[in-house]
């Protein structure tokens, strides 16, 4: 008999859970509402899962870290609440996870909220965004001198923090703005650690039109153009969440390396959000071999178990291949992952609804480790 893939990942699943929950009585499932059941066998399965394969969260805000010192009257800080940055960290290592991308915001400071969402209040003074910028990056070095995270500059830290059980945290910044007109910035981020810059955020920037916005460049400025071929020379992750989809596609036919969109989802004959994109417009990323990261946002999902289907459409849609893990925690809107603690949950919820223990651990990091790698090279 011929099994099916959903068929296959049920048999190669129960081997796993055996070897699971061969030793001591695991842990019984979380108390909190997850919209679905996920029985013993299948928790001790994810959990085993995390232990033999690196696991990354490619989109991560980690405990409003970018709030910290910047003053506390901005309008994101007033509605927020105070920053937690170890705490988040903390939680990452009880949850499992071999490294996180964590993302400074380039806009924050000139964010407000609006009837439709976040959007710009005002522009940025000269070499206001490159300052904040700054303070946020010494944040992250610090926060990997004290040993909070462990280094995350390529693959490598990466299976080195899985194996000593550790998470690693890589730099990322969402939106452009602190690069202004000056390419010779994206050589200096990199030096100073970061590996990946939405390029695009809620603010229309000098680089190109955001996805939550009318447009004014028609996608990618002719600076924007210019600084995603300088991300290629330098070796900087180009993150394409928030961009237009003419920035998306004007930045696909520019550029040379994978790109990614680090967390959004697939919309739908009956979902539609301005955050969240086509089929056709995240393959325009993933047939140039680049990734989606599955949000847990509220939007469209109201429950854990409505992003496992989220999960099982972008596998089946995409490609099992082009999936992550981009939980835009500790800032999304509503999200249905309870905390960092419940990060096994993902990999049992997968396993319980049939997808392979390989495929898992594409998804769950493989995929962004093939990704990274070739940037690096």
């Amino acid at each position: 008999m011929v099994l099916s893939r959903r068929q296959f990942g049920l048999s190669a699943g129960c081997a796993l859970m055996a070897s699971a929950t061969s030793g001591a009585a695991q842990p019984s499932p979380p108390k909190a509402d997850l919209g679905m059941v996920i029985d013993e066998a299948h928790l001790a399965a994810g959990r085993a899962l995390l232990q033999t394969t690196p696991s990354i969260d490619i989109h991560s805000h980690a405990g409003r870290f970018f709030m910290q010192g910047a003053g506390g009257q901005t309008a994101l800080a007033v509605r927020s609440g105070p920053p937690f940055l170890e705490g988040s960290l903390a939680a990452m290592r009880t949850g499992g996870l071999s490294a996180v991308m964590i993302a400074a915001v380039a806009d924050h400071l000139i964010l407000e909220s609006s009837p439709q969402g976040l959007k710009a209040g005002r522009p940025y003074a000269p070499g206001e965004a490159f300052a904040d910028y700054q303070r946020q990056v010494a944040i992250l070095r610090g926060a990997v001198r004290r040993g909070l995270v462990a280094p995350g500059l390529n693959a490598a830290d990466i299976r080195r923090a899985h194996r000593d059980g550790v998470t690693a945290g890589l730099f990322a910044v969402e939106g452009g703005d602190f690069i202004e007109d000056r390419l010779d910035r994206i050589v200096a981020c990199h030096a100073d650690g970061v590996r990946s810059v939405t390029i695009i955020h809620y603010n229309t920037n000098q680089i190109g039109d955001p996805q939550t916005a009318s447009p004014v460049h028609g996608g990618l400025s002719r600076l924007g153009g210019d600084v995603v071929r300088q991300m290629n020379k330098a070796g900087v992750l180009i993150d394409l969440s928030h961009a237009s989809r003419d920035a998306t596609r004007q930045a696909v036919e520019i550029s040379t390396r994978p790109m990614i969109i680090s967390h959004s989802n697939l919309t739908a004959p009956s979902l539609e959000h301005p955050r969240l994109i086509s089929p056709e417009h995240a393959r325009l990323v993933t047939e140039r071999g680049g990734l989606i990261g599955a949000l847990p946002a509220g939007a469209g999902q109201t429950s854990f178990a409505a992003y496992v289907d989220t999960l099982l459409r972008m596998i089946d849609l995409l490609g099992v291949d082009h999936v992550a893990i981009g939980t835009d925690m500790d800032f999304t809107f509503k999200s249905v992952l309870p905390d960092y603690g419940a990060w096994s949950l993902i990999p049992a919820a997968l396993l319980a609804r049939g997808v392979a223990p390989d495929e898992v651990r594409r998804v769950m990091g493989e995929n962004f480790l093939r990704v990274l790698r070739a940037i690096e090279t």
